[in-house]
């Protein structure tokens, strides 16, 4: 019998070679911080200089070229370039910070394959535990986005973080000790992008478990699930409240994205539907608006918001529209134009993007036979309230993929774990959690039962998978 320490030995293998595939990504291709990469690259050197966004009192480059102080992008993304370039010392910002902060984005890549093996190892046990890491460590579409400076990149981190703090909660003997944690997770991904906080939905639902449901011991979870991400959240909420005189609890975004959706022109764009565009490349919106110099950014987002709101109003039926030609775009499914534009914005290489469509498709069709197999029902549902919600929040709004796909894509990854890990024990001899299947043979208590298993059986059954995998 192969020793304990193979399946770490396999683990390891797999994460070693993730990095490698990530770092190649890195090096191999060319690649321009441009739109939001080069704003965030610019907040960045601002934050390793002075601590915060640059807050000037008079007009600045700001969102909309507006006046004072900014609060458009959410802060998480920009520190953590920020901390980058304090490491590596380009501070200055600029092309000789961009290849350590791509690199650093393959290191969150890497990261990210290592947390989808631990959500799948206890949703669905250890042999969907190491086929979802393999998988996510050669999908390539996680490969391409690793080379690409995307605030979803730290949001996927945060988001997959927090789903498996809840999972081990739900089994923990130190219950509250991992809440804690998913909360503090949970806010850090909304102040990595605003979407993060509909995690909070499903998560608190998967900790609502104790009876009767209202009695003081069962919402105590949720609730220090709830309190402690908003407390993470709360020192940002502050400083705009001190910088902009608003209650902006993470971004004042909300205007400029809607309106770029919502309009006419946008509208009657005929390669690609309500494709989203900037305010100020919207026919009319400029001189709309006036000199946006005399602006705040707040000020700017409500009229913009107001502007949006009213196209709705005359055109009800408008959310509809963008909802499906937005799905259609999330399943890469409304032409080569959409994918093709997509790159352009994020600065990737039509070749990659182009392996990542195929490469989605095939996922998708796997992911198809995984919602069939047995294995998907032994996981909890409220667990696939995070993909649903992600996915909705983006669809309503604008569409780029991969990027706004990205949270949702690991989701995928774990149902095709469940088929593959179907098919390779057709016999249902398949090591899942839950005390509805088998106990383990060195007789610890079922994974995902009451209590921490103990370590001789996880060892005991990840040492059976390697083996059937080998």
């Amino acid at each position: 019998m192969r020793r304990p320490s193979g399946h770490r030995l396999t683990v390891a293998l797999l994460l070693v070679l993730a990095l490698g595939l990530r770092v190649g990504q890195v090096q191999r291709s060319a690649y321009r911080a441009v739109n939001d990469a080069g704003s965030y690259n610019s907040l960045a050197s601002d934050v390793a200089n002075t601590g915060d966004y640059d807050t000037p009192t008079g007009p600045a480059p700001g969102a909309g070229n507006t006046r004072g102080p900014s609060a458009y992008f959410p802060p998480g993304f920009p520190y953590f370039l920020a901390a980058v370039d304090l490491i590596d010392g380009h501070t200055g910002g600029g092309r000789p910070a961009l290849h350590p902060a791509r690199l650093s984005q393959a290191v969150l890549g890497t990261v990210a394959v290592a947390l989808v093996g631990l959500v799948a190892l206890e949703a669905f046990g250890p042999t969907v535990g190491v086929i979802s890491l393999a998988l996510a460590a050669v999908y390539p579409v996680l490969i391409e986005l690793s080379g690409a400076l995307v605030a979803e990149n730290l949001l996927l981190v945060l988001e997959l973080a927090a789903l498996w703090a809840v999972l081990r909660a739900r089994r923990s003997e130190h219950r509250y000790r991992w809440v804690a944690g998913a909360g503090v997770l949970t806010g850090l991904a909304t102040l990595a992008h605003e979407n993060g906080i509909l995690l909070l939905m499903p998560l608190a639902i998967g900790l609502w478990t104790a009876r009767p449901r209202f009695s003081p011991r069962a919402l105590a979870a949720p609730a220090l699930l709830i309190g402690v991400a908003l407390l993470t959240i709360a020192p940002w909420t502050i400083r705009n409240a001190a910088e902009l005189h608003r209650f902006i609890p993470v971004s004042d975004e909300t205007g400029i994205t809607l309106i770029g959706t919502y309009n006419p022109a946008s509208a009657a764009f005929k390669p690609v539907p309500y494709k989203w565009r900037l305010f100020s490349s919207i026919p009319g919106e400029r001189h709309r608006l006036g000199d946006r110099s005399r602006l705040s950014e707040p000020q700017l987002g409500d009229r913009l918001l107001s502007q949006a709101e009213h196209y709705i109003g005359d055109h009800p039926l408008a959310p509809l529209s963008v909802a499906l030609h937005n799905t259609l775009r999330m399943l890469e499914l409304e032409g080569s134009y959409a994918w093709h534009a997509s790159a352009k914005a994020m600065s990737l290489q039509h070749s990659d993007a182009e392996i990542g469509v195929f490469s989605f498709w095939v996922l998708c069709l796997l992911a198809l036979a995984g919602l069939f197999t047995k294995l998907v029902r032994r996981a909890p549902v409220w667990m696939w309230g995070i993909p649903l919600l992600l996915a909705l929040s983006v669809v309503l709004v604008n569409m780029e993929t991969p990027r706004f796909r990205e949270p949702v894509d690991p989701f995928l990854i774990m149902l095709v774990g469940c088929a593959l890990a179907t098919a390779l024990a057709p016999g249902g001899r398949l090591l899942a959690p839950g005390g509805r299947l088998r106990r383990n043979r060195l007789g610890g208590t079922p994974v995902g039962g009451g209590r921490e298993t103990p370590g001789a059986a996880r060892q005991a059954e990840l040492i059976e998978v390697v083996e059937r995998l080998a």
